[in-house]
C-alpha cells in the first residue's frame, strides 16, 4: 500500500474508501494505525529552520570586538610582544567559543520550547472520536474537522455540513473555500477548485466534516512546496537592536578617547610604542564582550521559565513585549472561570423550574422540584428539552483516570451530562432511530446552531440552541410571552448565569439542506425553554487580578454572555470599572475614535462577537496602549494577531487561534497571564542589571586608564590583565544574572514603556558613579602600593585584583534596585553563588600559578596586601549603598 494517493480528487468516496483500506464506520484500529505510523512515518513538514552550527560560529566571529581583539594581537607582535600576542589570540577563541556555546544553547533552548507547542486532531479510531497529536495522523485515518480546526493532513472529504476553509496558505485567496463532499474533479483541476479536499497548512472556518486521509508530511501539498513555510532569516528583537546600538557606540567612543590620548601622546614627545599601546588598552578596556549573547540568553531562558508556569512563548520578542503590557483584555469563560460548565437550573415552557444537583462533568446528580427528586422522562416538557439539547450537540464526554472532560465545546458538554443525569443519551438515541440528516452549525454572529433529525416513523424534527434573545425573536411570541421570558433570562443572568434556550420545530419536511432548515425557522419555533449554566470564577483569580491592576494594568474582561451576568463575574473577581458595561450592538454603532473615549472608562464589554474584539484592539492603540488579546475561535485570529501580544488558549482554543498567537496557555488560566507578565518584567530587568553592571565595570578599566595618562602615571594595569577581567571575573557574574528572581515589589511598578531605551540619562550616571568609584578604589590602592615602594608588578597585580574584587562586590549593588543584594533571595539564584565562588578562584590562580605570573604579568600578594585590596574594593560598595539609604528629596534638592 502506498502513503499516499494520486489525485484523489477525482475519485469517489468508495473508491477512496478502498484505495485507503479504511474504514466509515469505525476508522482505523488502533493497532493498523501504528503500523502505518512505523511504515510511513510521522506526519510532520521537515523544516529548513535548522540551527545552523557553521552560522552560528561565523556570527560570533563576524563582529567588530573580535576584530580589534585581533588588532591589539596584531600590535603586540609588530611591537615585539608575542607572549602577550599569543595570549590575546586566546581571548580571542575564548570569546569566540564562549559566545558561540552560550548562543547556541539559547537557541536550542528556544526551539526545544517552540516544539512544545503541538497541534491536535480529531480522529476516529475503534469507533470512538479521540483527540491525538497531528504528527499521529496517518494514511487512511478518519478525521473529523470541525470550525477553528487546523488541518494538518492533505484528505478526502466524504461528509460535510455547511463546511468551508481558508487555503491562503496554497492558494492566497482570503476568502473561505465552500466544501462539497459528493463533488468529483478532473485531473487538472488546480488546488483553489478542489471542492472535496482538505489540505494541511489550511484553516476550517465554518461547519464540519469527516475526511479521509490521502497524504501525510512531505507528501502533502505544503510539503511538496516546504521551502514556503522556511526563513532562515534571524530578526534582531527590539532589545538586542537597543543593546546593539549601545556597545558600539561604546566603542565608538572608546576609539575616540584612544585617538585623542594618542595624539596627545606623540605631542608630548612619548614613544609611538607606548602610545599605540595605550590606545590598544583602552580599545580593550571599552569592549563588552559578553554582550553579543547575553539577551539571547536571558530572553531564552525567560521563555524556558514561562514554560514550566504554562506559557509557550512563541518568540523572543513577544518575551520582550510582555514586561510593558498595559491592558489585559480577557475571555471571561474558561479564563476568568472554570469552564466547567454546569446546568444548575431548567426552566421549561410550562413555566416549570428544576434544579439540577452536581458540578463539572461528572454525570451524576439528582433533578428536583421544589425540593422533590423527580423522574426526568416522566415531566414531559422536561424531558422533550434535554432530549432537543443533546440532539443539537457535537460534544461528548469521556472518562479518563476517572477524570471527566468534554470533546468539544464546554457548553455542549453541559448540555450532555445533563442528558446522562436523565438517562437521555445521543449515541442510544441514534440507535434508536433518531437520524441526523441537517445541521446549521453554531455561529458566534448568529448566536445559534440547529440540528435535523428523522425518526423511525417517517417523521422529522428540528432542534435549536442558542442566545435567549435570538430564539425569542423566531418564536413569534406576543408581548406578554416575550415579557415573561425576557424575565426569567434576566433572573438567570442576576445570578450570574449563563443563560441558553432551547427549541424545536416539529413537522419539519425539508431535505436537511441548511438552505430548507432555514425556511423553516422563519415559520416560527416552539421554545422549550432555558437552561441556566453557572461556570464559577477559578480560585486563583481574584488575587491574580488585584496583582495585574497593583502593577498599573487594566483588566478587561469580553464576554458573549449576558450583559448582568458579565458584570456579577466582574465584581466577584475584582475588575475596576466594573458598573459600566458595553455591549456589541453598542459597539457596533461607534466609531473607533468613540470607542477608544469609552474604553478608559469601561473594563466590560459583553454579547461580544469576534469582529467586535479586533474594534476593541483598534481603540487601545489609538490611546498607544500595549494589549494583550485572550482568544480561542477561528474567529478571534484577527484579534489576536492585532494585538500586541496574542494569547490562545491551549485546552479549549482552536488550532488556528494557536497559530495567530504569541503565546498559548497550556492551562487556560488568567493567573498564568500574569506570571508571564512577571516574567517579562523580570527577563527586562536582569538584561537592565546586565548592562548595569557590564557596563559599570568597563568605565572602571577605561577611567583607570585615563586617570593615570592625565596625571603621568605608570600605567596601572596592563591590556591581558583587562581582557582577565573581562573574559574571566566580569563574564560569570555577569550571565548568571539571567537566572535573578525578580523582586518583591516588581509587580507594584508600572509598565515599561517599550519605547523608552535601556540607558537614559540617569541610567548612564548611575553607571559613570559607580564605575568612577571603583576606579579610584583602585587608583588609590595603585598610588599606595608606589608609595610604600613596592615594585611596578606587585601594584599592577594589588590594582588588578582590587579592580577584581571591586567589581565581584558590585554585583551586590547590581542585583536590587535600591537595596543591597546580600539576602535571602541571593540563594534562589545559585548560579550567581557559583559564578562569584568559580571567579574568586580564578582571581586567586592567576596571581598565586606561575605561568600565569609569566604570561599575565602578576605577582604572588601577602595578607596585608590582600587587606588593603579589600578595603580598597569594599569601599566604592559602601559609599554606593549610603548613597542609596539618602531620601530620594534629599537628592534631588
Amino acid at each position: 500500500m502506498n502513503s499516499k494517493i494520486k489525485n484523489p480528487y477525482t475519485m469517489s468516496i468508495d473508491e477512496i474508501v478502498r484505495h485507503t483500506n479504511s474504514n466509515l464506520d469505525s476508522g482505523l484500529s488502533s493497532e493498523e494505525a501504528q503500523k502505518r505510523l512505523s511504515e510511513f512515518g510521522a506526519n510532520i513538514i521537515e523544516s529548513g529552520e535548522k540551527i545552523s552550527v557553521l552560522k552560528i560560529l561565523f556570527d560570533n566571529i563576524n563582529n567588530i570586538i573580535v576584530y580589534l581583539l585581533i588588532l591589539a594581537s596584531v600590535v603586540s607582535f609588530l611591537m615585539g610582544d608575542p607572549i602577550e600576542g599569543f595570549a590575546i589570540i586566546v581571548a580571542v577563541v575564548i570569546a569566540v567559543l564562549s559566545g558561540f556555546i552560550s548562543e547556541y544553547k539559547a537557541q536550542k533552548s528556544v526551539e526545544s520550547l517552540q516544539n512544545m507547542i503541538k497541534t491536535v486532531s480529531k480522529v476516529k479510531r475503534d469507533s470512538e472520536i479521540i483527540e491525538i497529536e497531528s504528527s499521529k495522523l496517518v494514511f487512511g485515518d478518519l478525521i473529523f474537522i470541525e470550525t477553528g480546526d487546523s488541518i494538518t493532513a492533505d484528505a478526502r472529504i466524504i461528509e460535510s455540513k455547511n463546511f468551508a476553509s481558508i487555503e491562503s496558505a496554497l492558494t492566497g485567496e482570503a476568502e473561505a473555500v465552500e466544501k462539497e463532499h459528493d463533488f468529483l474533479a478532473e485531473d487538472d483541476t488546480t488546488i483553489g477548485d478542489r471542492k472535496n479536499m482538505v489540505y494541511t497548512g489550511t484553516a476550517a472556518t465554518r461547519g464540519n466534516a469527516y475526511a479521509i486521509i490521502t497524504a501525510t508530511g512531505m507528501d502533502t501539498e505544503i510539503g511538496k512546496i516546504s521551502d514556503m513555510l522556511n526563513n532562515n532569516e534571524k530578526s534582531s528583537t527590539p532589545l538586542e537592536i537597543q543593546l546593539d546600538r549601545l556597545g558600539k557606540a561604546l566603542i565608538i567612543f572608546a576609539a575616540f578617547v584612544a585617538l585623542v590620548v594618542s595624539i596627545v601622546g606623540i605631542l608630548s614627545g612619548d614613544e609611538i610604542y607606548s602610545v599605540i599601546k595605550i590606545g590598544v588598552i583602552l580599545a580593550i578596556a571599552a569592549i563588552p564582550e559578553a554582550l553579543p549573547a547575553v539577551s539571547t540568553i536571558t530572553l531564552a531562558v525567560g521563555m524556558k521559565t514561562m514554560s514550566t508556569h504554562n506559557a509557550l512563548v512563541k518568540s523572543l520578542s513577544a518575551v520582550e513585549t510582555l514586561g510593558s503590557t498595559t491592558v489585559i483584555c480577557t475571555d471571561k469563560t474558561g479564563t476568568l472561570t472554570e469552564n466547567q460548565m454546569t446546568v444548575k437550573v431548567v426552566y421549561t415552557s410550562d413555566k416549570k423550574q428544576y434544579e439540577i444537583e452536581g458540578l463539572g462533568y461528572v454525570p451524576k446528580g439528582d433533578i428536583s422540584e421544589d425540593g422533590n427528586v423527580i423522574e426526568p422522562k416522566s415531566e414531559s416538557s422536561l424531558n422533550s428539552l434535554i432530549i432537543a439539547g443533546v440532539l443539537c450537540s457535537n460534544a461528548t464526554i469521556v472518562n479518563e483516570n476517572n477524570e471527566y472532560r468534554v470533546i468539544g465545546d464546554p457548553t455542549e458538554g453541559g448540555l450532555i451530562v445533563l442528558g446522562k443525569k436523565a438517562s437521555i443519551e445521543k449515541s442510544i438515541l441514534e440507535k434508536n432511530g433518531y437520524k441526523r440528516i441537517g445541521e446549521i452549525p453554531f455561529s458566534s454572529k448568529e448566536k445559534f446552531m440547529a440540528t435535523a433529525y428523522m425518526h423511525e416513523d417517517g417523521t422529522k424534527t428540528m432542534y435549536l440552541k442558542g442566545a435567549p434573545d435570538v430564539l425569542i425573536d423566531l418564536a413569534n411570541f406576543d408581548n406578554d410571552k416575550i415579557k415573561e421570558l425576557t424575565g426569567v433570562n434576566e433572573s438567570f443572568a442576576e445570578k450570574g448565569m449563563r443563560v441558553l434556550a432551547i427549541a424545536e420545530i416539529k413537522g419539519y419536511d425539508g431535505n436537511g439542506s441548511e438552505e430548507s432548515m432555514r425556511i423553516h425557522m422563519t415559520k416560527g419555533i416552539d421554545l422549550l425553554g432555558f437552561t441556566g449554566i453557572i461556570d464559577p470564577p477559578r480560585e486563583d483569580v481574584k488575587q491574580a487580578i488585584k496583582e495585574t491592576q497593583d502593577a498599573g494594568i487594566r483588566v478587561i474582561m469580553i464576554t458573549g454572555d449576558h450583559p448582568k451576568t458579565a458584570r456579577i463575574i466582574a465584581d466577584k473577581v475584582g475588575i475596576s470599572n466594573a458598573t459600566k458595561v458595553i455591549t456589541g450592538k453598542e459597539m457596533d454603532n461607534m466609531s473607533v475614535d468613540q470607542l477608544a473615549k469609552e474604553i478608559m472608562t469601561t473594563s466590560i464589554f459583553a454579547r461580544v462577537s469576534p469582529e467586535n474584539k479586533l474594534q476593541i484592539v483598534k481603540a487601545l492603540n489609538i490611546d498607544n496602549q500595549v494589549t494583550a488579546m485572550t482568544g480561542d475561535g477561528v474567529n478571534d485570529a484577527p484579534a489576536l494577531n492585532g494585538a500586541d501580544i496574542g494569547i490562545a488558549m491551549g485546552i479549549r482554543g482552536t488550532e488556528v487561534a494557536k497559530d495567530a498567537s504569541d503565546m498559548i496557555l497550556t492551562d487556560d488560566k488568567f493567573s498564568t497571564i500574569v506570571d508571564a507578565v512577571k516574567e517579562g518584567r523580570v527577563i527586562f530587568e536582569n538584561i537592565e542589571k546586565f548592562v548595569y553592571f557590564l557596563f559599570s565595570c568597563n568605565v572602571v578599566e577605561i577611567l583607570a586608564v585615563l586617570l593615570t595618562i592625565i596625571f603621568r602615571l605608570p600605567m596601572p594595569i596592563l591590556a591581558l590583565q583587562i581582557l582577565w577581567l573581562n573574559l574571566v571575573v566580569d563574564i560569570l557574574p555577569a550571565m548568571s544574572l539571567a537566572w535573578e528572581p525578580g523582586e518583591s515589589d516588581i509587580m507594584q511598578r508600572k509598565p515599561r514603556d517599550p519605547k523608552a531605551s535601556i540607558v537614559n540619562k540617569k541610567f548612564l550616571l548611575k553607571i559613570a558613579g559607580n564605575g568612577i568609584l571603583i576606579s579610584l578604589g583602585s587608583l588609590a590602592v595603585f598610588v599606595y602600593g608606589i608609595s610604600q615602594g613596592y615594585s611596578i608588578e606587585i601594584c599592577r597585580t594589588m590594582t588588578f585584583s582590587t579592580m577584581a574584587f571591586g567589581q565581584l562586590f558590585h554585583i551586590f549593588n547590581v542585583r536590587h534596585k535600591n537595596s543591597f543584594g546580600i539576602d535571602k533571595s541571593l540563594l534562589r539564584n545559585p548560579y550567581l553563588i557559583g559564578a562569584l565562588v568559580s571567579s574568586v578562584l580564578l582571581q586567586l590562580i592567576v596571581v598565586y600559578v606561575p605561568f600565569f605570573n609569566t604570561v599575565i604579568g602578576t605577582m604572588p600578594l601577602d595578607s596585608y596586601k590582600w587587606f588593603i585590596i579589600v578595603l580598597g574594593s569594599l569601599i566604592p560598595t559602601v559609599l554606593v549603598q549610603s548613597y542609596r539609604l539618602i531620601p530620594t528629596k534629599a537628592k534631588t534638592q
